[in-house]
């Protein structure tokens, strides 16, 4: 499980707070932890996630609360899905492992629609449909659409503050891009240019993949 992220707010006599450094403003010591609180509340909603406030007094007393306010899933990440979109997720997949992919196509389009317009498409809900859909449309002989839907949803974790799923999404998008025949197509280079892109913003963690990408696509423009 996911260790809760930390936000860290200093207050002040005179007023001012700073919510993991940025100033809040307000009349007295009270208003500014208000106004603080709102502040990482925001930010919670925003992320999609419970966070940790850390609250450190001007006497120098520290405080620690969750907060979560109402909207922000328990499982953050979305790594179990609710019934009933679980049970046609499996349906889909089962679809698309024995070749029946117009069927999976069309039931994975009709739950990303269905999710996105019910959730927003940059909930966890959302881009774990949007990286099934990505998946289906790859193995229904579309890799390179299906690398740039799972791309885009490596994106949507990242906006939203999740490492380990942005993570999980990019070594989905590089087993599409390496098996399904995303590498060989036309557009294979500039994928990879997106797959390298995204390794690099995990650092030592993704050093090693991003290289071995930029590598094939230094073969794929010499052709």
């Amino acid at each position: 499980m996911m260790a809760v992220e930390r936000v860290a707010v200093d207050l002040a006599t005179d007023g001012r707070g700073w919510v993991d450094g940025v100033e809040v403003r307000a009349a007295s010591v009270e208003a500014a932890r208000a106004a603080a609180v709102a502040r990482v509340e925001d930010l919670a909603r925003r992320r999609r996630r419970p966070l940790r406030m850390v609250a450190r007094d001007p006497d120098g007393r520290v405080h620690e609360v969750e907060v979560a306010p109402p909207g922000v899933p328990a499982d953050p990440d979305a790594r179990t899905m609710p019934e009933p979109y679980a049970g046609r997720m499996a349906a889909i997949v089962e679809a698309s492992r024995r070749g029946a992919h117009p069927t999976a196509e069309r039931a994975a389009a009709a739950l990303r629609r269905e999710v996105c317009e019910e959730h927003g498409a940059g909930h966890p809900y959302a881009l774990r449909v949007r990286e099934l859909n990505g998946i289906v449309v790859a193995r229904a002989g579309r890799p390179a659409e299906g690398v740039a839907l799972v791309l885009d949803v490596v994106q949507g974790w990242h906006v939203l503050g999740s490492p380990d799923a942005a993570w999980d999404a990019i070594q989905c998008a590089g087993t599409l891009w390496e098996r399904l025949g995303g590498a060989r197509s036309s557009e294979g280079a500039w994928l990879g240019e997106r797959l390298a892109r995204a390794l690099a913003r995990h650092g030592e963690r993704g050093a090693s993949a991003r290289a071995a990408v930029l590598g094939r696509v230094d073969q794929l423009r010499m052709r």
